[in-house]
Parts: structure tokens; sequence; C-alpha cells
């Protein structure tokens, strides 16, 4: 009786640890785990800005809802060096192939700057950007080069993520949209999903779900952004023959205005 009883609430806790339910709020999500596969098209540009919380090894798939899917959005935070600004020329996402994965369909990209360092509390919209996919072999990056580049020079963290606008919420079939890298996560990757279709664009934090994805599977959404750090013009230093030059002008300029005003 007591084994039996033993038995039934370790049960109990292993249903509660893995229900798919956050702060109240019933939802469904699919995660599909596949065999590894190291993702190496297009190589990485040497650049001075890369932006990756991946390993370069994609192990799985994720999708919000059951059989019926829904729109949300999947981001990364990323702590670039600030002390000099950085501009930001393209976005990288990898797609996984699965059920409604198709290329040509419709995607958002979607970048904040966030100056606490604390997505929890929300983040600035910086810019949206309406794209497609580009493939879905689940081994080759979409890339998208921005035509209007970001620049940032504000101390704080730069969150980039994605919006499955392809899917109709309720209507579309099961997706898995977001391709992840389960190796050792890095707390970096994010969930937001909200009561409705996300806003366009859509405003963080959201009102539904809003954590990193590691409270429902551990690992890295293949995400990633390149571009250059930008040189601050240096201000030439003055010697002492350029002070002296510096105020002949002054003075001789104050003189003349002197001279106007009698």
């Amino acid at each position: 009786m007591n084994r039996l009883l033993t038995t039934g609430l370790v049960v109990a806790v292993v249903a509660l640890t893995f229900a798919p339910s956050i702060r109240g709020a019933d939802f469904e999500w699919e995660f599909e785990p596949i065999d590894a596969v190291e993702v190496t098209n297009p190589p990485i540009p040497n650049v001075d800005v890369q932006l990756m919380v991946d390993d370069d090894s994609v192990e799985g798939d994720f999708g919000v809802g059951g059989s019926l899917a829904q729109q949300f959005l999947w981001f990364n935070r990323f702590s670039p060096n600030l002390s000099t600004p950085i501009r930001l020329n393209e976005i990288w996402v990898l797609f996984p192939a699965g059920p409604n994965m198709t290329v040509g369909a419709d995607v958002q990209l979607v970048v904040y700057h966030d100056p606490d360092g604390d997505p929890s509390n929300g983040a600035d919209f910086v810019a949206s950007f309406s794209e497609t996919i580009q493939s879905v072999d689940g081994d080759t990056f979409s890339v998208y080069p921005l035509a209007n580049p970001l620049e940032f020079d504000q101390a704080g963290d730069i969150l980039i993520g994605v919006v499955n606008r392809f899917v109709v919420s309720g209507v579309t079939t099961t997706t898995r949209p977001a391709a992840m890298d389960n190796t050792a996560s890095q707390g970096r990757s994010w969930l937001a999903v909200w009561t409705g279709d996300p806003a366009d664009p859509p405003v963080l934090p959201a009102d539904s779900i809003y954590q990193t994805i590691d409270g429902f599977v551990a690992g890295n959404w293949m995400i990633r952004a390149f571009g250059d750090q930008l040189q601050v013009p240096a201000i030439p230093a003055q010697t002492n023959h350029g002070l002296l030059v510096l105020l002949s002008l002054l003075a001789l300029t104050g003189v003349m205005l002197i001279r106007r005003s009698t």
C-alpha cells in the first residue's frame, strides 16, 4: 500500500515537472530531437562583430501549439562590447525541415536594445524586417543583409528574434519553425507568446509566456548576427602653438566685434 502510494507520488511529480504550464497559462508546445547536424553553410564571415550563442550544431526543432500552431517570437540575447559603436549588417536564421516549413514563407525579424540587460522587464524596439524563409534543409542558414544597417552606441544588450508570420494561429497545423542547439545552454535564448498574435512590431514583455527557453527545453536558438566595429574619430590634441593661434583668433574676433558695436 505504502509502496503504491509512493510510486503514485513520484509519477505525479514527474507529470507536474514536464506539464506544459507556466505562470498559470496552459498551452501546448512541441520539441522534436534530431540527430545532431553540424551547420557550416554558409561559413562564418571574418568580421569584427560576430553575435552567436550556438555551437554550429542543431539537435532539435521547437514550435508553439499542438495539432494547431500559433505565431510566437523566439529571440537571443547578445552582449557585445559597446565601448565603441558597432553596426549590424546581417542577420542569420536557421530554419529546420518539417511540417509546413516552406521556402518563401513569411517571417519577421525583430531587433531590440535592452539598456539594463534584463529582458524580463522589456526592451526598446529598434527595427523589424519583413522577410521570407530562404532554406528549410536544416543545414543552411537563411542570410538577411540589412538594407539599413543598425548602429548601436549605448551600453546594454541586443535582442534579435524571429516571428513565424506564415502561421495562421489556430488554423495552421503542427509547425516547428525554431531550430535549436541543445548541446549546452547559454541561458540567452527566450520564448515570447501572446494571448493573440504578436503585434507588429511585437512589444516586450509578452502578455502570456515570456521566459528563457530553458524552462521547456534547454538550448540555444540558431539565430546569429554579424557586423563591424565603428571607429570613433579621434579629437586631435592641441599643441602649445595651436593653442596660441586659437587664442589669437579669438582675441582678433573679439576686437572686431567691439569695433562694429562702437
